[in-house]
This record gives structure tokens, sequence and C-alpha cells, in this order.
């Protein structure tokens, strides 16, 4: 998949979160990343503070964008609000949660 670079930055990135330390977002993430080889899924969990791949039934949000654009938010070549508004961007679930995460990347 083209984007396994900045799936590996948000691995990273969560891996650096202090537990125990004060977070801005609390939530689960479900990603579906559509790439040229079929949909792959991708669980963000920053409650538990855990990456992986898979399916979680009981996420906060479900974010569903192709291999290309993940990549061009993922490098802040689009911004997260301009994605969404050109639909480059399906969200489901809690919004406010959403917003959250995009205020906080």
């Amino acid at each position: 998949m083209k984007c396994d670079a900045v799936i590996e930055r948000i691995k990273a990135r969560v891996a650096g979160i202090d537990a125990s330390g004060p977070r801005k977002v609390l939530g689960v993430f479900q990603l579906n990343i559509e790439a040229a080889d079929g949909v792959h899924e991708l669980v963000v969990d920053l409650k538990g503070l855990k990456v992986y791949e898979g399916k979680e039934s009981g996420a906060d949000v479900v974010i569903n964008m192709k291999d290309e654009d993940f990549i061009a938010v993922g490098t802040k070549a689009i911004s997260v609000h301009d994605a969404v508004e050109q639909g480059k961007v399906k969200m489901t679930g809690d919004e406010a949660l959403f917003q959250a995460l995009v205020d906080a990347i």
C-alpha cells in the first residue's frame, strides 16, 4: 500500500504519547483505506494507545478514504477540512470526536 509510510508515522506518534499525561483526544478510530489491492482496515485506538490492522466494531468514528487521499492528508498536502469538503474523506460516528482529532493533527 502506498500509504505505509504515513501509517508508520501514526504508529510512532501514538507510541510516543504519555499514557499518564493529558490527552486531547480519547477515542477509537476505524480507518478504511481503499487501495489498488482492496480496502485496508486500520484501527487507531487513542484510549488504549495502540494502532493495529483490523476492524473495531465499537469504533467511535469510522473514516473512509482512498490511499492517495490518506497520503495527501497525512503529509499535509491537503487539510482534513478541505478533504472532507471535497468528499475525499467520509466519516460516520461521533462528529465532535472527529473534529477533536482533526484539531489535534
